[in-house]
């Protein structure tokens, strides 16, 4: 294959024009190409494939049943006869691209030429790997010119010829359980080979994959609190495999639906002649495929359960206080009818709920205490970011209908002739402000979406006239659904440090890596202040979109810091309060399960 793309015209004459710009010999140039092609370039040996998927089978095995959609599988199977694929799976663990290997191998798929980091490539995967179709990349090449035309070119390579591809658009794991932001740069590679460089029919297959329990959690949150990540190598591999033993439930694998990049990015507005219009449709096509991820993605049993017990804080419940906070929640699951895995649908059954909950109180995510009379559960504040990793697995589910409880709340603070417009501009505003914590649908389906959660809060809201809208409390303490504290205070807590902490700087410029550390001692201070309540909310990886957004507010330097941080900081400490509110409410509608008999 290198001799093949290393003689292609188009290659050939990119190269020419590095070496003229550059003012290095044509030679050269192209000696340093062959070598970069050299370093990436995989095969696809039958035998080295049979014992990688050997081998992948073996290591998540021992840990979980595999599950998958048979159904969505067969009919990308069908697409694939006629199209090259690009599958583009959610990243939570190692065992991804094991897990991708085994299950493709078993059900017939031709082998994926899959990209990974060259830092996983030691001795024996790396060798291996490059027997079974995996690209080793460099974790850096920015600055390398011939490399990115390399790599850019070997990826249109394989398009053309027709060979599926695999890679994680989120580009690394993510520490905090939810879908990370998309990166660009190998769908950049992908779109290139499909508008330029003759790759046709080219398909992308949104994939998600969850596990019930993940034994790496602890280890990657810890990274949130500034831990160094563990080196790889031959003796990280071996420890890495030991974990994988015990049960942990299901690894569950779905297909969201397949999009045709060509149809995509016109769709979207992509120019030959405007880049500016060409980096916007990629950008929109990618966060399409992200939401498609989302869709795929089931709300699991664990997610739900921890969703209900960080609902009320550091309290310990008692099993029947543990169903009755959770079912609000299943409530709400049945009347949007979310897709749910099997053991999400058991919780609405005492065997269910007690399998869940033995399975996180076996693995440390749940607190069990047997002093007392009875036994009572709780998530400690030294789990808080594990189970906030398992409850943001399904948080995308219960976002707009957070975002709408508080744009509700707003709207009562002023009620008068301009309630509804209140309710709608606070709604958007919010869903600016967590543009980088959450992806979006278009502003008017969204407003669709937002407004079908308020018809669950209050059937016919619409008839009800303005004053009673600015009087939604009740109906949303009768909905027992009250998601804002649950799914939105450690977001929003984690703004308000990072706001804070720049109001601290003055009119000082801000490093966005500095400001992220920063937050990590102030968000202590927080807590121990009870300033915030999330331990969960005091997170690098959660500080990042909260310093980018600043960053596109402008408010990382230029003019007038102190009254524009001070304006961002005064709204982000006005819906802490009126988190509060929806707290007190929260608290209201499970009085019943909160008070002690």
């Amino acid at each position: 294959m290198s001799s093949s793309l290393l003689a292609d015209v188009r290659f050939r004459a990119a190269l020419a024009e590095v070496a003229e710009r550059s003012g290095t010999p044509a030679a050269a140039v192209e000696r340093d190409a062959a070598a970069c092609l050299a370093e990436m370039e995989s095969s696809q040996q039958v035998l080295a494939r049979a014992v990688w998927a050997r081998w992948a089978t073996y290591l998540y095995s021992r840990a979980y049943t595999l599950s998958f959609d048979a159904e969505a599988l067969e009919r990308i199977r069908v697409l694939g006869r006629d199209h090259p694929l690009v599958f583009l799976p959610s990243h939570r663990s190692n065992l991804d691209g094991y897990v991708m290997a085994s299950l493709l191998h078993q059900q017939g798929f031709a082998c994926n030429h899959t990209l990974g980091g060259i830092n996983m490539a030691f001795w024996p995967i790396g060798p291996l790997g490059r027997r079974s179709g995996v690209i080793w990349i460099r974790r850096s090449f920015r600055d390398d010119e011939v490399y990115k035309l390399t790599l850019r070119h070997y990826v249109a390579h394989l398009a053309r010829e027709g060979r599926n591809l695999e890679w994680y658009i989120e580009g690394g794991r993510t520490r905090t359980g939810k879908l990370l932001p998309p990166k660009l740069g190998l769908f950049n590679y992908v779109a290139d080979a499909v508008e330029d460089l003759g790759a046709e029919g080219v398909h992308v297959i949104p994939t998600s994959i969850v596990y019930d329990e993940l034994p790496e959690v602890e280890e990657m949150t810890t990274e949130s609190h500034g831990a160094a990540k563990p080196a790889e190598g031959l003796g990280w591999l071996l420890r890495f495999a030991r974990q994988q033993r015990g049960d942990y439930g299901n690894v569950q694998v779905n297909f969201g639906e397949p999009i045709a990049l060509a149809d995509a990015l016109a769709a979207a507005g992509s120019s030959a002649t405007d880049r500016s219009a060409r980096r916007l449709a990629r950008h929109k096509v990618a966060i399409e495929v992200c939401a498609r991820i989302n869709r795929a993605t089931p709300a699991t049993a664990t997610s739900l359960l921890t969703l209900a017990l960080l609902g009320v804080e550091d309290r310990a419940l008692t099993f029947r206080q543990v169903q009755d906070v959770l079912t609000p929640v299943l409530r709400y699951v049945l009347a949007r009818e979310l897709p749910a895995d099997d053991a999400a649908r058991r919780l609405t059954t005492q065997d269910g709920v007690r399998e869940t909950l033995q399975t996180l109180v076996t693995h440390g995510v749940v607190d069990r205490f047997d002093g007392g009379t009875e036994s009572v559960f709780g998530i400690g504040a030294e789990q808080a970011l594990v189970a906030g990793f398992y409850r943001n697995i399904s948080i995308h589910w219960f976002v707009d209908r957070a975002i709408v409880e508080l744009a509700l709340l707003r709207a009562a603070e002023e009620p008068g002739d301009d309630v509804v417009e209140t309710a709608w501009d606070e709604a958007f505003r919010l869903r600016d402000l967590l543009k980088f914590d959450f992806f979006f649908s278009g502003r008017e389906e969204s407003r669709q979406a937002l407004t079908a959660e308020i018809e669950l809060i209050e059937a016919g809201w619409r008839g009800h006239g303005r004053e009673h809208l600015a009087d939604i409390g009740p109906a949303m303490l009768r909905s027992g659904a009250l998601m804002a504290p649950r799914i939105l205070r450690s977001f929003i807590e984690t703004h308000l440090i990072v706001a804070d902490r720049l109001c601290a700087l003055g009119e000082w410029p801000a490093d966005p890596a500095q400001v992220a550390q920063d937050c990590l001692g102030l968000g202590e201070q927080y807590l121990k202040q009870r300033r915030i309540t999330s331990r969960d909310a005091v997170s690098l990886h959660l500080f990042d979109p909260a310093v980018k957004l600043c960053a596109n507010y402008g408010l990382l330097a230029g003019e007038h810091l102190i009254e524009r941080r001070a304006e961002h900081a005064a709204y982000l400490h006005a819906l802490q309060r009126r988190l509060g509110a929806a707290v007190d409410l929260h608290h209201a509608s499970l009085a019943d399960a909160l008070t002690l008999s």
